[in-house]
């Protein structure tokens, strides 16, 4: 090609490039209706000059939007900041007529339609944006879930609907994810099957349930399911990711009974609490029945059952009673033949055994006690062996380490000091060792410093904050190491404005680094916690990949 035509070819390029990103109002096909979650709010803005919030989102109101404006700020070209607009009614004054809702401070539905990337990084306020044809649906999903023992709506909830739903139960905390979970997934398999499915020895009284389950409940104990109108059914994908939910917290709850040290009094308390987690209590009981040997207390005819081995003497099998689920027993023994299990229990006993008490659904008992402790009890052992292949030195253990979580439970359980926390289901442990607390803040996601170096600058994002700098300090007459972080907070419209705040007091010499994770972390770290003890600012944790 010339090279008299390609100059002016480039410059034209690049003209072309440099006024395609320019502020842009782009008005929707058709308006949308911005619908917060329960006790959600997202700020509504007045003024792009001034970012001012003249409103939050209030309990079941929605809010009319029109179009969506792409925002270059005049100071930083090389970002686009997306707010959806709408126009102003009477309930407040806006300088320019319109109201404004910046895109990257909520989480909404993915198809929303608006043809602009989410933030999945931003602040977490879920709503839902949808058509106006959508809007009663809509509305009547998000009352259910906001009270859940109201009634399921007939006609079931809007699919999109129930997949945003999912995500932001994923999102939640286990406790509240559980409150919500559980009951919504037992309402799903009885609808999904025509209350057919079974629970055994699942207490839905631990629960607040919705009046439809409820409704099913009393039909299939007064046998006229039959002629129940059952409400329409989640898909069968969804029901599926409802299961993988309920089973990862039927996982950790097996996981926390089985493979921690702890007191035969704890280990019967937790026993009956696996009642509160569907399909979860029998599974236990026939892996703690298939273990070991048992002796039998008190039946006549039958003095010992074999759970390990079906073939040997007194050997016995373990099947599903295909009418109400519950765990059946099989025996060639007479004296026992088929025992249907409905309720189960660890009874008080001595350390190096196990006593059951099965009850069958006429009132019959069978008593048993484990000849030694059955194999399904692992106890201490599991972190123990965990513990042996920790690493001796932190540097060693950080290089090991694939993240900072992991890196920060195995110096607690190698450093620090702790326990298992029975009412949290956690171990709880601190470590005031001041070399490998600033080891860990130092070889993160965000820094990457070595022992000698005792500052770093750098330009790390979480949303609106970003972490510039650490610096530490030592002072010699007294022997106290302190730890400072500096960050800044941007606000982008029209312009964009950082606002600087240094030297925020993280950690000083006699403060622990409080690490906390549940015995499933042993195998996959994923929610380990780990917070100073008494940083001046929540900024301090988020190298530790804590965002709280």
């Amino acid at each position: 090609m010339n090279r008299k035509i390609l100059f002016p070819l480039a410059f034209t390029l690049l003209f072309a490039i440099n006024c395609s990103k320019k502020t842009e109002e782009i008005l929707l096909p058709e308006k949308l209706y911005v619908i917060p979650f329960a006790n959600n709010t997202v700020s509504v803005y007045h003024s792009l000059d001034t970012l001012e919030r003249v409103s939050t989102f209030e309990k079941d109101k929605y809010w009319v939007v029109n179009g969506i404006l792409k925002l270059v700020p005049k100071n930083q070209s090389d970002k686009v900041i997306s707010f959806l607009f709408g126009d102003c009614d009477s309930r407040f004054k806006c300088s320019d007529g319109k109201f404004y809702i910046k895109l990257n401070t909520i989480h909404y539905n993915a198809d929303a339609g608006l043809d602009v990337p989410m933030s999945l990084a931003a602040p977490f306020s879920p709503v839902y944006i949808a058509k106006k044809d959508q809007v009663d649906s809509i509305v009547e999903g998000i009352q259910f879930f906001k009270q859940p023992t109201s009634e399921y709506p007939a006609k079931g909830l809007n699919s999109s609907f129930v997949d945003h739903m999912l995500e932001i139960t994923k999102s939640l905390g286990k406790q509240d994810r559980n409150e919500i979970l559980i009951p919504f997934y037992v309402l799903q398999k009885m609808i999904s099957t025509k209350g057919n499915a079974n629970f055994p020895e699942f207490d839905l009284t631990n629960y607040k349930i919705s009046s439809t389950l409820q409704s099913i409940v009393d039909a299939k104990t007064s046998g006229s399911l039959s002629s129940f109108v059952f409400p329409t059914s989640f898909s069968d994908k969804q029901i599926k990711v409802l299961e993988e939910l309920v089973e990862e917290t039927r996982k950790e709850r097996i996981f926390n009974l089985m493979n921690v040290e702890k007191s035969w009094q704890t280990i019967q308390k937790e026993y009956k609490e696996l009642a509160k987690v569907p399909d979860t209590k029998q599974k236990v009981l026939e892996s703690i029945l298939k273990t070991a040997e048992y002796k039998v207390i008190g039946r006549e005819g039958l003095l010992q059952i074999n759970g390990l081995d079906p073939k040997q003497e007194n050997g016995v099998k373990f099947q599903k009673n295909k009418t109400t689920g519950n765990l059946e027993i099989v025996s060639t023994n007479s004296a026992l033949n088929t025992f249907e299990v409905s309720q189960s229990e660890i009874l008080p006993n001595t350390e190096d055994s196990v006593k059951l008490r099965l009850t069958s659904p006429t009132g019959e008992e069978l008593i048993l006690e484990s000849i030694g402790i059955p194999k399904a009890f692992k106890g201490a052992e599991t972190l123990k062996e965990y513990v042996k292949s920790i690493p001796k030195t932190i540097d060693e253990i950080i290089s090991a380490a694939s993240n900072v979580q992991r890196s920060a439970m195995n110096a607690a359980l190698r450093f620090g000091v702790g326990k298992f926390d029975r009412e949290s289901g956690q171990y709880i442990y601190e470590i005031q060792n001041v070399n490998v607390v600033l080891a860990l803040f130092k070889n993160n996601s965000v820094f990457s410093a070595s022992d000698s170096e005792y500052s770093q600058e750098v330009s790390s994002r979480f949303g609106d904050e970003i972490i510039t700098k650490f610096y530490q300090k030592y002072d010699k007459a007294t022997k106290v190491q302190t730890l400072f972080l500096n960050y800044e907070v941007e606000g982008c419209a029209r312009e964009c404005n950082t606002y600087p705040y240094p030297d925020n007091l993280c950690f000083t010499t006699g403060d622990s680094l409080i690490v906390k994770f549940t015995p499933s972390d042993l195998e996959v770290s994923e929610e380990v916690d780990i917070k100073f003890s008494a940083a001046k600012s929540k900024f301090c944790n988020y190298p530790f990949g804590n965002q709280e």
